[in-house]
């Protein structure tokens, strides 16, 4: 009959002597709590790894609308500046177009405003010479006389012809002074005010800095 003895563990032995296992060479044994605590910490921590990738995709995207808008912007502007440089040159157009009408048909009233204008602050002038165009010089002296007087101006009015003047154009001379007024500087006005106000609105333009904060 074979005889079986009680197996006994010995010590473990080093140069220095004998040591008793450490807690760190023990295998933990982990609880229910433990276990649902490493659980949730894995998993906090991998929200947090997917919440960080979100929002940098959701930056890129954001950057990347911006881009676009501010090529749109700019597109946009390079256009209204195209449509009002367009529309200003229609406007100049029709001006032109209204204003010489305008003065054919009521130049001798043009020539009566100005004259009657101009004695207002020039009556005690001794003579004052209209200088007009040729058609309208047979016909609106006597309605100068007229208007003059009944602004008070007692001294002479004298009609004269001007070759080169168009119906409208009217030139005032009294020795000490002289007012000119043309077709070509009503014109003149015209485009200088039309332009002005095409510089103002280019100079306006629209806010293309989108991305700035």
């Amino acid at each position: 009959m074979v005889q079986s003895s009680k197996h006994t563990f010995e010590p473990m032995f080093t140069k220095t002597g004998a040591t008793v296992p450490s807690a760190s060479n023990r295998r933990k044994v982990l609880t229910d709590d433990d276990v649902a605590a490493a659980h949730a910490a894995g998993f906090s921590e991998g929200q947090q790894a997917e919440l960080v990738k979100v929002e940098r995709a959701t930056s890129e995207a954001l950057r990347a609308i911006a881009n676009m808008m501010q090529m749109m912007l700019g597109r946009l502007n390079a256009e209204a500046q195209s449509l009002r440089h367009d529309a200003t040159e229609v406007a100049l157009a029709a001006a032109r177009s209204v204003a010489h009408a305008a003065l054919d048909t009521y130049g001798a009233d043009r020539v009566e405003a100005i004259v009657t204008s101009a004695v207002a602050h020039l009556r005690d002038t001794p003579r004052l010479v209209v200088r007009v165009s040729p058609e309208l010089a047979e016909t609106i002296e006597e309605r100068l006389i007229g208007c003059a007087r009944e602004a008070g101006f007692t001294g002479e009015i004298a009609v004269r012809p001007d070759p080169h003047a168009q119906s409208g154009d009217c030139t005032l001379d009294w020795g000490d002074g002289r007012i000119v007024h043309d077709r070509a500087g009503a014109l003149a006005a015209i485009e200088t005010s039309a332009q002005n106000w095409l510089a103002s609105a280019d100079a306006e333009g629209l806010s293309l800095d989108i991305t700035q904060s």
